[in-house]
């Protein structure tokens, strides 16, 4: 993350001096000070620059005062009070554009003169001392830093008192001395009080309030408090954008840290917007700030390549490249090869190998130009470039390139550490691949279970989980595959949940810990639980960086804290267990052994689960008997443009504007990638299919895919006379995996029908998270068409303003059979402040607007607060289903299982809703006749497709939306 610059802290006393009294007694409104008519050109050339904007091209400013100082001393008997303060902005503009050895020098000789002028018991002092403490901390003179620190602190508050801007200052250098020794609790208090302090103490255009305020955001998501950083990154973001012209650097300083804490907690819509800005007003304002500009690019593009819009984010890592290149700040001379190295991942994401090994030498190359053999970047880039080579069939060389790379690592790393252990588990796959797969599976092995340890871990946090996520599922799959290898098929079946659990507890962990927080049982508990987790999170990563500083002493001090709080996170686990133990099987979901999977199908049922590799893709088939698999070179980014260019070929038939063409050859492609003729076997007398996937893999429904070759002349093919899947086969999706439990209990209230949707958004039609969602006409039609179909007990519909979160709440759910929502499905993340699934219903408006609980928006965390015994609960007339690789079906399926549901009617797509009506009540009759879940929508899907009364019927966008997800 890119924090706030930590440089600094005292100058804003400085401006104090120059324009007016200064704010020991918390002033906002300074007097400022006019120059007399006689002043000379010297005492303007002064005053132009102590009131300029210090942020703004600094490097330049540390000119301007160079000449200043000359001209002063060309003059003769300069004013002490002058010079110093002179010497201090010099030195400050010196470290704040990256020149720390000059400005020590300078700064030190601010602090000669404050002392040969006998001005140590003066604010000039304070302000030397604080600037002091960032120059030397930012050039690693930490234990001098400290002492400056300290010396700044007592003077201010003797001098000013505690609660003065010049307080602020010094505590802002006490944060930047703890940072830098990396006590980040300690920073993070620091940082806080200095934050207080600049918003009492300074006036509301003091660009320094914002620098406070954002330093202190970046400490608290250091420590763990996520929320409260994110409140204390838009605090500080929108002071800046209410205060300060948009030109400011601390603007975009404001808004790229707030983009960067989005992006870090998975809410990537608001993190786009964050840093869409940051590049627009850099690339007008800072156009030579070429190291910031590419920080700020290659953010936006994580957040991009995270939406899936690899063309987009590969285009500015390629700018970001071209502007580290223009930098003449080398703060870090590795850092130009990160942007290649993400390019890298963007050509392999596209399947263009050759390019993303071209990138990644050259990024190796690089590196290490740059840093000494044990640099561990250094290693990690040669591991990257090692598995490209592995891609592109050069499994001896990269292994050869691997292997004095992951000694660094070992050497570097300790074994817990996520960076280790993604990449211990790849050479296993490298060891693999080059025949060692008995060595390869014992070392995989040894660092999946360390890694199991941390995704199923309560204390893992949400941005770890965001961060760490991928590499936690490529690291499982790959598992997967040498367990299977082996002739480990128990060990490969938990791997294989392991990797989809890998995106589903990002959502489900979210909505246990908001769900258990607002239930009065387990409240209190919660956040005692939280308050250690975060604990431990700040720990661990103060050891990290003591390990990195080799300080033995702080270690063992550090080991002491982490055993202890350990035990403490334990009992309140526990007792959190004890109170409520339905949240912890919520949040980690804990795989099912193989066997006992095996035990709860029938004999016409099977598990097929596909799982995407770097390099191919695997089939696991789990029947009664046991399980099998097989193996397609197809590599992922294959896999991933036919489910892409299937999905867009159905999802663009519901737009007049575009002709009609469904992409045939992918649908049977991918049949034959995740069916492949030799899982036939396994698969035969088993008409039941079960689907487990995730990634990409989820956002298919499996029965839109080809079961048989297609004629040879596609142009003339008639949908009805395809054989689609469902032909032969009924499928269930599962969100996860458990124990089949059977034909699932009739609801006592089977008949009743309650059915919600078309929402009236008027009253937030300006709030962002509802904006571009269309109108829903028709869906008090389809409600009603439901409803008539299964609502022989009666059937209540309620839409427009009455589709309300207070409407259902107010309501006994258990008194409902099958209950049915058209309304939108929104993925978490994609919404501003909106971080778990939710759906869209009318919001209740008060006086003061709508309550949280009442705002439109039922999320996953708030359906488990509901109580149902309904038979169905049907979403429709929304993508409920896909989400963001299918992490909102995993979200939505689990909270309303939890709630009370049997089992789920969800759509990949909208669909039309003459269509949509009679799949729903079809779907509903025959299960109501006695056909499970997935018999009775297969039946309903082929009615439509050789069926004549609704036009198009057979046509895949219209019948082929609706999954049915199984508890």
């Amino acid at each position: 993350m890119r924090i706030a610059r930590l440089t600094g802290g005292a100058m804003a006393a400085l401006l104090a001096l120059g324009a007016g009294p200064a704010f020991a007694t918390c002033s906002t409104t300074p007097v400022p000070q006019s120059l007399p008519d006689d002043a000379s050109p010297l005492d303007r050339q002064f005053a132009g620059l102590i009131t300029a904007d210090r942020f703004s091209d600094a490097a330049g400013q540390a000119e301007r005062w160079r000449a200043f100082i000359r001209d002063l001393k060309r003059k003769g008997n300069p004013d002490p009070a002058t010079l110093v303060q002179a010497q201090t902005w010099l030195a400050w503009s010196l470290d704040y554009s990256d020149q720390v050895d000059q400005a020590q020098v300078e700064g030190k000789e601010a602090l000669r003169l404050i002392e040969a002028n006998g001005l140590q018991e003066s604010r000039l002092a304070t302000d030397a001392l604080s600037v002091m403490t960032s120059v030397l901390a930012d050039g690693g003179h930490v234990a001098e830093a400290a002492d400056s620190a300290t010396r700044a602190l007592d003077l201010a508050e003797r001098l000013f008192g505690a609660q003065s801007a010049e307080a602020s200052f010094a505590h802002n250098g006490l944060g930047t001395v703890a940072y830098a020794r990396g006590h980040y609790a300690d920073a993070e208090r620091e940082y806080g009080i200095s934050a207080s302090l600049a918003v009492q103490c300074l006036p509301p255009g003091d660009a320094m309030i914002v620098n406070q305020l954002a330093s202190h955001a970046g400490t608290l998501y250091m420590i763990g408090r996520v929320e409260d950083a994110l409140d204390e990154g838009q605090r500080a973001a929108k002071w800046a954008l209410t205060n300060l012209p948009e030109s400011n650097p601390t603007v975009t300083l404001a808004l790229g840290n707030l983009g960067a804490l989005y992006s870090a907690t998975g809410r990537y819509a608001e993190a786009e917007a964050a840093l869409h800005k940051v590049v627009d007003l850099e690339g007008m304002y800072q156009t030579e700030s070429w190291f910031y500009r590419a920080i700020s690019l290659s953010n936006y593009a994580h957040v991009l390549f995270s939406l899936d819009r690899v063309e987009e984010a590969e285009a500015l890592w390629l700018a970001s490249l071209d502007f580290h290149q223009k930098a003449t700040i080398k703060r870090d001379p590795i850092s130009p090869a990160f942007p290649l190295r993400f390019a890298a991942d963007a050509a392999e994401a596209r399947g263009d190998i050759g390019l993303a090994l071209e990138r990644r030498q050259r990024a190796a190359d690089m590196i290490d130009a740059a840093a000494p053999a044990d640099n561990p970047e250094r290693a990690r880039t040669r591991l990257e470039l090692a598995m490209t080579m592995l891609l592109a069939n050069r499994p001896a060389e990269a292994l050869a390139m691997a292997t004095p790379a992951i000694a660094v690592v070992r050497a570097k790393y300790e074994e817990s550490d996520t960076r280790r252990l993604s990449a211990e588990i790849a050479y296993a796959r490298l060891l693999g691949r080059n025949g060692r797969t008995a060595e390869a599976y014992d070392l995989g092995s040894h660092f999946a279970a360390l890694a199991e340890t941390r995704l199923l871990d309560a204390s893992t946090s949400r941005g770890d989980l965001v961060r760490w996520g991928p590499a936690f599922s490529a690291s499982f799959s790959a598992m997967t595959e040498l367990a299977l290898e082996n002739g480990r098929p128990d060990e490969a079946f938990r791997y294989l949940q392991l990797a989809n659990l890998s995106d589903v507890v990002l959502v489900t962990s979210e909505v246990a810990a908001r769900a258990a927080a607002s239930d009065p049982r387990t409240a209190e508990n919660i956040r005692e639980f939280q308050d250690r987790i975060r604990q431990r999170q700040t720990l661990d990563r103060e050891r990290a960086f003591a390990i990195g500083a080799g300080d033995a002493a702080e270690i063992a001090q550090l080991a002491a804290r982490i055993e202890e709080n350990d035990a403490a996170i334990a009992r309140a686990g526990d007792e959190l267990d004890r109170l409520a133990p339905q949240y912890r099987q919520l949040g980690r979901p804990a795989p099912i052994t193989l066997a006992d999977y095996r035990a709860s199908l029938s004999p016409r049922q099977a598990l097929i689960a596909p799982l995407a590799l770097d390099d191919a893709l695997i089939t696991l088939v789990v029947n009664r008997d046991g399980l099998t698999w097989a193996r397609v070179a197809s590599p992922r980014s294959q896999v991933q443009r036919q489910i892409k260019a299937l999905r867009a070929s159905v999802e663009s038939r519901n737009d007049p504007t575009v002709p009609k063409a469904f992409d045939y050859a992918d649908a049977r492609t991918l049949y034959q990638t995740l069916f492949p003729a030799s899982s036939e076997a396994a698969l035969k007398g088993c008409p039941e299919l079960l689907y487990y996937a995730s990634g990409a893999l989820a956002t298919v429904p499996p029965a839109l895919l080809i079961a048989a070759d297609l004629p040879t002349d596609a142009t003339g093919i008639e949908p009805a006379k395809v054989a689609w899947l469902i032909r032969s086969r009924s499928v269930s999706v599962l969100a996860s995996l458990r124990p089949i439990t059977g034909p699932s209990r009739t609801s006592a209230n089977a008949g009743r029908f309650l059915g919600l949707g078309g929402p009236d958004l008027g009253a937030v039609s300006a709030d962002p998270r509802f904006a571009g969602l269309p109108e829903l006409p028709a869906a008090a039609t389809e409600l009603a068409d439901i409803g008539a179909a299964v609502g022989r007990k009666g059937a209540d519909i309620l839409t427009g303003a009455a589709a309300s979160e207070q409407a259902l709440r107010t309501r006994d759910l258990t008194r409902y059979g099958v209950i049915a929502f058209a309304t939108h499905g929104l993925a978490g993340g994609d919404r501003p402040g909106l971080v778990e699934p939710a759906l869209v219903l009318s919001p209740t408006t008060g006086a003061a607007g709508p309550a949280t609980d009442s705002d439109g928006l039922l999320t996953a965390s708030e359906i488990t607060q509901l109580r149902l015994d309904a038979d169905w609960v049907i979403l429709s007339a929304c993508d409920t289903a896909s989400g963001t690789d299918g992490q909102t079906l995993g979200g939505l399926a689990a909270a309303f299982i939890h709630a009370g549901a049997r089992s789920l009617l969800v759509s990949h797509w909208p669909v039309r809703d003459d269509a949509a009506a009679r799949l729903v009540r079809d779907t509903v009759r025959g299960k109501a006749g006695g056909l499970t879940e997935a018999e009775a929508l297969r039946q309903a899907q082929l009615r439509l497709i050789d069926g004549t009364d609704i036009a198009d019927g057979a046509d895949p966008a219209l019948w082929a939306p609706f999954v049915p997800v199984a508890p």
